[in-house]
């Protein structure tokens, strides 16, 4: 599918009303020029969910989400951002253009129809076979002897597949499929002697695997008896690639709790849902992987995991912790909270539940433990015996690897207090030890500059192009494909009034050309590329509305926050200004502060270099440091003139 042309964008945000859009969820009353309802996203008995008409779009001032109407659905439906413009252009009748890919797009949208046609064909296929009083009775039993009843097999969509070699095979091809689209879905397999094609599944427990939208996409199939493998999962196909997918995720998204509990099979996520914990998907017989963790951070604030108690489920805990802490750190988005809980006994969340009931197990959900703390218990029991006690070499190794992972400086550092007092070793030794393990963890890694000395270029390179001067050191972008979000609250500030003053910025009778904001004006990467975006998104006689802003906020980060709510924020002290004079007078009061900042850093980094260079030199120096004193006095000049 290819890209959505900005100008259908734009058509979809006039056309689809923030506040239709809202109100098909929330119930708005009118106070003041904005509109007022309860947050759908938390929790609240007072409303403190805003949206404004005029600017087109929301703010909750409890949870700190806010957007456009665009975003709002992704929120609300779980989509991604392509989906979410198309459910909405859908709704209004807005037409979405195919673009140059041309005729093969639309015959590969074409394809992954008649794919999903057929995943759904064999979805009520083996549904209906289930409830065949004669060829659904295997599963029957075996659903009735693991506890499930109606309402649970009928809530998933739960089928059986008949005990023959091509009996979904010829159903689907009577039905007029041909069989490259039948082999594309998954479900099936050819003969290794004879070439024909089979079912994949066969007398199994059948469970149809949908994508977060509810679209069926793929299937598992447990097995009834002994018999190996105990499950059979669909391989990756033409619509489903199974490390992009939560088992259950359609269902849990709905709960809008703000946590999502992680086991690691079909039955498990079943049987919580069936005890009421709803907000709990799987992970689709694969190690966790970073594009569920991703997703995973769409739907919630925080997520618990339950791995298997045995030795591998335990393994495969510290693996997935390692991905995850290392993941979070490119992560452009919302960083979430990760718990691991621990089910006594050696039993999976299914058995645990069966044998205690679910208000024990909702104990054992909240004393999930924090990472950090789990990673510690882990280094102390992983080494320590019996007959031997702690082997203290290994637990210091274990220690020093696992706070490496770990980003938080605070957690960091009860890390090191804690195995202080087991190596009887001073804390701050221990905690420079995990700093300098993590650091050359990362250069052998892929070699990065950490953010800090990357900001510290950018502000270096910032003020060399103040007076002029080529500093010998690359851009960020240049030595490193980490993104800088850090920003002052007069930079975003900056941006925020320049979006207020629309069209006028670029009008000479309220602003002269010479203080129109520039990338240059700004030391982070992520503000570079939104003044960027803004000026490529500009028009003339209209500006760029916050509204449309909000699109390229959604995927980039400021300060370590999601840059819609740093953002709305901001703009929302341009509510104080009742007229365009006054936003104009605080937007140049902000742009000189900024500029003035950056010529002072300049002119101390000069002044600096003056008095340790030679004499000769001197004077080149002199005149650098002069022209910024006459840049800094015009600047004050103006200052004082608003």
């Amino acid at each position: 599918m290819g890209m959505i042309p900005e100008r259908t964008i734009d058509e979809v945000l006039q056309r689809a009303d923030i506040t239709e859009v809202v109100g098909g969820y929330v119930s708005l009353r009118q106070k003041g020029s904005n509109l007022w309802g309860l947050c759908p996203f938390h929790s609240e008995k007072s409303p403190s969910f805003s949206v404004s008409p005029s600017k087109q779009i929301y703010k909750c001032f409890g949870c700190g989400k806010g957007g456009n109407a665009i975003n709002f659905i992704m929120e609300m439906e779980g989509l991604k951002y392509p989906e979410a413009i198309r459910f909405l252009a859908e709704r209004y009748s807005i037409d979405i253009p195919e673009d140059n890919y041309g005729r093969s797009d639309s015959a590969s949208k074409e394809k992954k129809e008649r794919v999903t046609a057929i995943l759904k064909e064999a979805a009520r296929f083996y549904y209906l076979t289930f409830h065949d009083p004669v060829a659904g009775k295997p599963g029957r039993d075996y659903a009735e002897k693991r506890g499930l009843d109606k309402s649970t097999l009928d809530h998933f969509g739960i089928g059986y597949s008949p005990d023959g070699w091509d009996i979904l095979y010829k159903h689907l091809r009577g039905m007029g499929y041909k069989d490259d689209d039948l082999m594309d879905s998954g479900i099936f397999i050819r003969s290794k002697t004879k070439g024909n094609i089979l079912d994949l599944f066969r007398g199994r427990l059948m469970f149809p695997i949908f994508d977060y939208m509810g679209t069926i996409i793929s299937f598992g199939g447990r097995a009834l008896g002994d018999e190996k493998p105990k499950y059979i999962n669909s391989p990756d196909s033409y619509v489903y690639k199974k490390q992009n997918h939560l088992y259950a995720l359609n269902f849990a998204k709905k709960e809008k709790s703000g946590v999502l509990f992680v086991v690691e099979g079909y039955m498990d996520a079943i049987a919580m849902h069936k005890a009421g914990f709803c907000n709990t998907v799987a992970s689709l017989g694969t190690a966790f992987t970073q594009a569920q963790l991703k997703l995973c951070a769409r739907h919630c604030d925080e997520v618990v995991f339950f791995f298997d108690s045995d030795g591998a489920g335990q393994s495969a805990a510290v693996r997935a912790i390692q991905m995850m802490s290392e993941y979070q750190r490119s992560m452009t988005g919302k960083i979430v909270r990760i718990r691991i809980a621990k089910v006594p006994g050696d039993k999976d969340p299914d058995g645990y539940i069966k044998a205690n009931g679910k208000e024990a197990f909702r104990s054992v959900a909240e004393r999930a433990m924090p990472v950090d703390e789990y990673l510690m218990e882990r280094a102390y029991n992983d080494n320590f015996t019996e007959s031997n006690g702690l082997d203290k070499g290994k637990y210091q190794e274990d220690v020093l690897r696992y706070g490496s992972w770990i980003a938080d400086d605070i957690r960091r550092s009860a890390m090191a207090n804690k195995a202080a007092v087991i190596l009887e070793a001073n804390s701050d030794v221990i905690y420079q030890s995990i700093q300098r393990y993590a650091d050359k963890e990362r250069i052998s890694q892929n070699g990065r500059k950490s953010a800090v000395t990357v900001h510290r270029e950018n502000l270096k390179n910032r003020n060399a192009q103040l007076v002029g001067e080529d500093t010998g050191v690359e851009s960020a972008t240049e030595t490193s494909d980490m993104i800088v979000d850090a920003a002052t609250e007069d930079e975003t500030g900056l941006l925020a009034f320049a979006i207020a003053l629309g069209d006028s910025l670029t009008d000479t009778a309220y602003v002269s050309p010479e203080d129109v904001l520039k990338e240059e004006d700004f030391s982070g990467d992520t503000m570079k590329i939104l003044v960027r975006d803004f000026f490529g998104a500009y028009e003339k006689g209209k500006g760029v509305s916050f509204a449309r802003m909000t699109d390229f906020f959604h995927s980039v980060t400021i300060n370590g926050n999601e840059a819609e709510k740093v953002m709305i924020a901001a703009y929302s002290q341009t509510d104080m200004c009742g007229s365009l004079v006054v936003i104009r007078d605080y937007y140049l009061k902000i742009l000189y502060r900024v500029r003035l900042e950056a010529i002072e850093n300049a002119g101390r980094v000069l002044i600096d270099r003056y008095y340790n260079v030679p004499d000769e030199n001197q004077l080149r120096l002199k005149i650098m440091i002069d022209e910024l004193d006459r840049r800094k006095a015009d600047l004050l000049r103006k200052m004082e003139s608003i």
